[in-house]
């Protein structure tokens, strides 16, 4: 087998809905936009991926991503990008997300043995740094070096998994069916790879304020099945 055969495999295992990475208890804002009746329809459910979800990622996750996947096997330089993630998620309730998200997966890869992973969740484990360390970006890039992934599978899988956890969600929530929620990652597909298809950019920076607002609003609606 191949090196890239065997990267391949360890991707699709990483970006299975069926991995323990945490991702299923979030919405991104989705429950709050139904309960609210902001969004109704598959249709809403595309547009706030594709005009909320997508272009956080690609101008924040994507940035942390390719600088820690570039930073692996240097744990203060990781640290200080994580850091960095931190002071620079401005949205308590998806920062807690994130942080959740990435401390489950760095867990998990501590546990089945994936290169760095390990080193990693000790340092970000200390007291003083556990609430502003493990950020799931940041935690992507360094699991993805030690699988041996090149950044370009790093960012597949990612994004993958982003898009099918917010479409899990509507799912979930039973406003889109299970075929309904196929179709509707489908025909997002060229716009990931329109995305994808973009530079890095030099600073990470987000504004999806629809979706933003609707996660942090989640304590004064009936929203309970998500935490955010």
């Amino acid at each position: 087998m191949s090196a890239h055969s065997l990267a391949l495999i360890r991707l699709l295992q990483v970006s299975d809905t069926a991995f323990p990475s945490g991702a299923f208890a979030f919405s991104s804002g989705l429950e709050t936009l139904f309960n609210e009746g902001r969004v109704t329809k598959p249709e809403g459910v595309q547009a706030v991926l594709a005009e909320q979800i997508l272009p956080r990622w690609a101008s924040f996750d994507r940035v942390f991503l390719h600088a820690a996947h570039a930073a692996a096997g240097d744990l203060s330089k990781l640290s200080e990008i994580d850091a960095r993630c931190h002071l620079q998620s401005s949205s308590d309730r998806l920062a807690h997300a994130s942080r959740r998200i990435g401390r489950s997966l760095l867990s998990v890869h501590a546990r089945i043995g994936t290169p760095g992973a390990a080193a990693y969740r000790s340092h970000a484990d200390q007291p003083d740094l556990r609430e502003a360390r493990s950020y799931e970006p940041v935690m992507q890039g360094l699991i993805g070096a030690g699988l041996g992934l090149n950044v370009t599978q790093c960012e597949l899988g990612a994004v993958h998994s982003t898009c099918m956890a917010f479409v899990s969600a509507a799912v979930r929530l039973g406003r889109l069916g299970a075929i309904e929620a196929q179709g509707l990652l489908a025909a997002t597909a060229p716009r990931i790879l329109a995305t994808l298809e973009q530079p890095v950019p030099q600073l990470a920076g987000a504004f999806s304020p629809f979706a933003e607002i609707a996660a942090l609003r989640r304590n004064t609606t009936q929203a309970v099945l998500f935490a955010t």
